[in-house]
């Protein structure tokens, strides 16, 4: 029986080839080509690192490139793998280092762990909700119902069975910490990108300068985590603390550093404009603001590292839901399963934004550094 059904599988892949479109057949064909054309290029940009290793201004290969970056998230990885192995090994209920299925299973249930939305009817009580309790049970139904013949397919059964209803109605509680925290950054991002302009007209105008300097290089000098008892009793443990904490411990550098990009300009720029007939207006924002932008766009980027770390701090304190909030309060029980995913995620979500500046960058201002 299982020869035979191996048979089958076999006959279905090759049907399923045929039916492919003719383009995506000839890549298929060409695959084993490219490989060995990837292979003989890292071995010659291989030679070359060897050759340059120490020269200067020397340039390398992409292939190259992205085998030495993964070096060290490779080592990591694998002194990580290790000290998990050794820790188990020793004690098979370790909660410090969990194993890699620990993590995986953990990464899982923040996903697809959800939170049911409960309904009421017009009387007020709670709606009897007949759905799965959590996602494996869900995933079993399904399974169930494809064997019994109710779907015709599992991809049938996922469009239409018990996991997609489940997922449907509720929100897990990744999506859901996120959420509540990219709102958080997003407000306060908008009043960062706001104290550009202050630091523009700043070092623009020197009334407006002598105005703001020295206040806000005061603020600059105050720790934003020593006001945070201040902002709660100000504010209230709702949000506007949390983003004011934000907006305070970041904005004044924001400020200060397109103040001083300002003063880079060269004055005889600013004369030349003035000899042509610009106003006052076209010489800030036609010949200051081109200039100074993406080094200040550089330098909200570098800040964006503590963007995260007050969103943290002031989520960890008082919050419903964020990821700081659940970060701190999985650590009361240890879960280091869940704490891994919910640090790596916050991770590649920073990671994403610092790529996005970096890639605006580059590409609406490619005079920089020319």
């Amino acid at each position: 029986m299982s020869l035979m059904d191996s048979k089958n599988k076999f006959m279905n892949i090759v049907v399923w080839l045929k039916r492919l479109p003719r383009k995506t057949l000839e890549t298929l064909e060409r695959l084993p080509r490219l490989f060995i054309e990837e292979l003989f290029g890292i071995g010659k940009e291989f030679r070359e690192m060897i050759r340059n290793f120490y020269r200067l201004r020397t340039t390398p290969g992409k292939r190259i490139s992205l085998l030495l970056s993964l070096i060290l998230f490779l080592v990591c990885i694998k002194l990580y793998y290790n000290t998990a192995v050794e820790r188990h090994g020793e004690n098979s209920q370790d909660k410090l280092v969990p194993t890699g299925e620990q993590l995986w299973n953990g990464f899982k249930r923040t996903i697809f762990e959800v939170n049911i939305k409960e309904e009421y009817d017009a009387n007020g009580e709670a709606i009897e909700n007949t759905l799965p309790k959590t996602f494996r049970e869900a995933r079993n139904l399904d399974k169930q119902a494809v064997a019994e013949g109710k779907f015709v397919n599992r991809r049938e059964a996922w469009k239409k069975g018990s996991a997609r209803e489940y997922l449907k109605n509720g929100e897990s509680l990744l999506w859901q910490d996120t959420l509540a925290s990219g709102k958080r950054i997003i407000i306060a991002m908008v009043f960062i990108f706001a104290g550009i302009y202050a630091g523009l007209f700043m070092g623009a105008f020197p009334y407006v300068e002598k105005v703001l300097y020295r206040f806000v290089l005061f603020f600059d000098k105050i720790p934003a985590l020593a006001v945070l008892p201040i902002l709660f009793i100000v504010f209230g443990l709702g949000e506007t603390s949390k983003i004011a904490l934000i907006v305070i411990g970041v904005a004044p550098t924001i400020i200060l550093d397109t103040y001083l990009k300002v003063k880079e300009v060269h004055d005889e720029q600013l004369v030349k404009g003035m000899t042509l007939g610009a106003s006052q207006s076209e010489i800030v924002f036609r010949i200051i603001y081109p200039q100074i932008i993406p080094k200040v766009l550089d330098t909200v980027r570098l800040n964006f590292k503590a963007v995260i770390l007050f969103l943290i701090a002031g989520e960890a304190l008082a919050a419903e839901a964020g990821i700081g909030y659940r970060i701190f309060l999985v650590r009361r029980y240890m879960d280091m399963a869940t704490i891994f995913p919910y640090v790596v995620w916050i991770s590649l979500l920073a990671f994403m934004v610092d790529m996005g500046f970096r890639t605006w960058i580059s590409r609406h201002y490619q005079w920089l550094n020319k």
